[in-house]
């Protein structure tokens, strides 16, 4: 019963956390950080890292198998996005900085946009360059098909991806995998963002 209250609860936060002021999240605000080391897979592919080939920034193909044997920090993102995108993006641009500061190694950043067919590789990076990012461990995809979203990402993700008048609701969350590709956290990525508990729990991890 624990198990499947828990389970709702996630699949409320993933749903309600949008990119949109529509879409309030009112859970989210005392859940920084949730550990999912422990929850039971129902699906295989649920809380687990697609099948995918993309294209970076630079213009070269990343395949979700580029990313196995490290962390991955996932985001979504849309370079059009009115909202929550202006705070997810500087947000992450503070961790990649801060795990800079604290030597943490061995983190990949990967930021997957939901709008492929208007962010091109051009597109990202110059989006990602106006927030002060770097491309040492940060790649942002496109590439791929609109399908690849809601058959593929979006389960995985336990959310959902879905337009809305002129925005894009997707979630709003960060999502840590870990070496083998299985999601073992969600930090809040928007409101109540706490970067020294993530950073933390990142030291915890690879302790």
């Amino acid at each position: 019963m624990k198990q499947l209250v828990f389970l709702a609860s996630l699949v409320s936060l993933a749903v309600l956390a949008g990119c949109s002021f529509l879409y309030s999240d009112p859970a989210s605000e005392t859940d920084s950080i949730v550990d999912l080391t422990e929850v039971e897979r129902e699906e295989e592919h649920q809380w687990r890292m697609p099948e995918f080939e993309a294209v970076n920034q630079n213009g070269e193909t990343v395949t979700n198998e580029d990313l196995e044997g490290s962390l991955t920090l996932v985001k979504t993102i849309f370079t059009r996005c009115p909202t929550v995108c202006m705070t997810m993006t500087p947000n992450m641009v503070q961790v990649q900085e801060a795990m800079d500061e604290e030597g943490i190694e061995g983190v990949n950043i990967v930021s997957f946009t939901v709008d492929p067919d208007f962010d091109t590789p051009e597109r990202l990076e110059t989006y990602a360059e106006s927030y002060g990012a770097h491309f040492d461990n940060w790649q942002l995809l496109t590439g791929y098909e609109e399908s690849f979203l809601n058959e593929d990402l979006a389960p995985a993700l336990f959310t959902r991806i879905q337009p809305v008048e002129n925005d894009i609701v997707h979630p709003t969350r960060f999502f840590l995998f870990d070496e083998n590709g299985d999601v073992i956290r969600l930090y809040n990525g928007e409101q109540n963002f706490e970067l020294d508990s993530l950073i933390e729990d990142l030291k915890y991890i690879q302790r």
